[in-house]
C-alpha cells in the first residue's frame, strides 16, 4: 500500500515538529494520518514518539500494541515499550521486554544495556552487571554512557562495574 503524497508531506511536517521539541503540535497535526489506512503505520510511529516525549507512557503503550500488527523494527518497538513500562514503574514488564528483544536479537547492545539497567533497579545486581558488561563489550560508547546512568547507581561500588568505565 502506497502512502499518498499529501500524507507523505504531512508525515514529514509532523516529524519536523517532533524534531523541534513540539510534540503537542505534532499530535495536533496527525489526525489525517491516523485516519488513512495507508499512512497508519507511520502515524502510529510518530504518535508513539510524541506520547513518549510528553511522558504519556500508558497511551504510548496502547499505540505500541497496535503498531505490532504492522511490520516494524522489533528493536525500536521493544526498547520503547520497555522505556514506557519502566517510567510507569512496571520493572518486571520492562525486564521482560528486554529479554524478548535479546531473544530476537542477541546482538542488541541496547537490549543488554537496558536489561542491565532495569535489573539493577529491581535489585538483581549480579545479572545487571553481567548484562551491562555484555552491552559494553558490544558497544564501547555505552561505557561512557554508564558513567552518568543513574539506573546503575547500585553498581557503582562494584569493582567489576568500575572496570567497565573508561579511565
Amino acid at each position: 500500500m502506497k502512502v499518498q503524497k499529501a500524507h507523505e508531506r504531512l508525515a514529514v511536517e509532523v516529524e519536523g515538529w517532533l524534531d523541534l521539541g513540539c510534540p503537542e503540535h505534532a499530535l495536533g497535526r496527525m489526525a489525517p494520518l491516523m485516519e488513512a489506512p495507508s499512512a497508519r503505520p507511520i502515524a502510529l510511529l510518530l504518535r508513539i514518539r510524541a506520547l513518549v516525549d510528553l511522558a504519556r507512557y500508558a497511551e504510548a503503550l496502547d499505540a505500541l500494541d497496535e503498531i505490532a500488527y504492522f511490520e516494524h523494527d522489533p528493536e525500536w518497538r521493544l526498547v520503547t515499550e520497555g522505556r514506557c513500562r519502566r517510567r510507569l514503574d512496571d520493572l518486571p514488564a520492562a525486564i521482560q521486554c528486554m529479554r524478548r528483544l535479546i531473544e530476537i536479537d542477541p546482538r542488541s547492545a541496547i537490549g543488554h544495556y537496558n536489561l542491565g539497567c532495569y535489573l539493577a533497579l529491581s535489585g538483581a545486581t549480579q545479572e545487571a552487571l553481567e548484562q551491562v558488561t555484555i552491552a559494553c563489550g558490544m558497544d564501547e560508547d555505552l561505557r561512557t554512557h554508564a558513567i552518568t546512568e543513574t539506573d546503575l547507581d547500585v553498581l557503582r561500588d562494584d569493582p567489576g562495574f568500575r572496570a567497565l568505565l573508561p579511565p
